[in-house]
């Protein structure tokens, strides 16, 4: 599959002149999407979810919103009805956990329909329980929920901060896909198994995990697991740590999030994926900061094909040379394996690991 690319470097190569808009990266983003053909599947009146990362408050690296607003132009110039769109974390008391505190970080770190030149929507709604159930058949899943405004929409763009990711090895285009775009209970999924466990001998039964279940699914401080969505609120407000959570942790969280993409897979219709490897951490956007990157900045890569651009990003970010000593590019992170996760995600039918990449000037 082809991958296109656009550097990062504004080299000039004529110094008498000072306006050069064409090095910006910015314009070169417009070239690689129009060069590169991710949008022309792209229909007049099709609703376009334009999906990226808003991070957390106290996140200072998210992609810049000018590149986002650009995506955006080019979804409308192409026909499209775009709405950049993200969905809510697991939990149910910190901010980034419903829909009116994800926004509320959104503007806080740049992200607003001003900036955006497009409306911005909570994939999966108020408290991410807004999802449509997709059956798989993976090693460990055999439901994805998938959040309904990425199920409903007529095309996704994935504007993805490329970066090292602590459970994943590596936070590219699959993790936004199988990640980003499903809610709670799959989010669940992704990083525990079974469903939470209240310890009896630990519970003093003082009712604040009941008041908020959002789907009563606690009776007589038992949990009823065929009601229990997994949001993970009762363990968040126990202070007596009487809930019990099996959380996961390696290769296992990236075979989980390879299903998950295959279950966004079966309901979405098209697909265009863009790696922002700009600015490249040792940890997702999802932490409330941000560590020093680890290389320079390379430039943004665009392909039809999540397996292909996450495998050449990868591939580039080896190849480059370490500004910082926090990780050596060899260790990632010693209990990951991208490898597996990309080969998984090829295994699945999700894309290629072989790619051309070509350079867009």
């Amino acid at each position: 599959m082809e991958v296109f690319y656009v550097d990062s470097r504004a080299v000039v190569l004529e110094p008498d002149k000072w306006y050069q808009p064409k090095l910006s990266l910015v314009s070169k983003l417009r070239r690689l999407i129009d060069e590169s053909g991710i949008l022309d599947e792209i229909e007049k009146g099709d609703l376009v979810a334009v999906k990226t990362h808003f991070g957390d408050r106290g996140t200072t690296k998210t992609l810049r919103s000018v590149y986002i607003r650009t995506v955006v132009e080019k979804v409308i110039e192409a026909g499209g009805k775009p709405f950049v769109t993200e969905t809510t974390g697991l939990g149910m008391i910190r901010p980034r956990c419903t829909a009116l505190g994800r926004l509320e970080i959104a503007e806080e770190n740049g992200y607003t329909q001003q900036t955006l030149k497009a409306p911005i929507i909570i994939a999966d709604g108020l408290l991410g329980l807004d999802f449509v159930e997709v059956p798989i058949e993976g090693k460990y899943l055999k439901k994805v929920y998938v959040a309904k405004a990425i199920a409903e929409a007529d095309a996704v763009v994935f504007c993805t901060h490329f970066k090292l990711h602590m459970q994943s090895g590596i936070g590219g285009s699959i993790k936004n896909v199988g990640v980003g775009c499903v809610a709670k209970p799959s989010k669940f999924d992704l990083h525990a198994k079974g469903f939470p466990r209240i310890i009896a001998e630990r519970c003093t039964k003082c009712g604040k995990c009941v008041e908020i279940c959002p789907v009563n699914a606690i009776l007589n401080y038992q949990i009823v697991e065929e009601k229990c969505l997994r949001c993970t609120g009762c363990a968040e407000v126990c202070k007596e740590d009487a809930i019990q959570i099996d959380w996961l942790l390696g290769r296992e969280v990236s075979d989980r999030i390879v299903e998950c993409a295959s279950g966004v897979a079966k309901v979405a219709r098209k697909f265009a994926f863009l790696n922002f490897i700009l600015d490249v951490t040792p940890h997702c956007d999802c932490h409330p900061y941000s560590d020093n990157s680890l290389i320079s900045d390379i430039g943004i890569l665009a392909s039809k094909d999540m397996v292909s651009i996450d495998r050449a990003s990868f591939d580039l970010y080896k190849k480059s040379q370490p500004i910082s000593d926090l990780l050596s590019k060899e260790r990632v992170w010693q209990w990951t394996d991208p490898e597996s996760m990309l080969s998984y995600a090829e295994e699945l039918g999700l894309g290629k690991q072989e790619y051309k990449l070509t350079k867009v000037e």
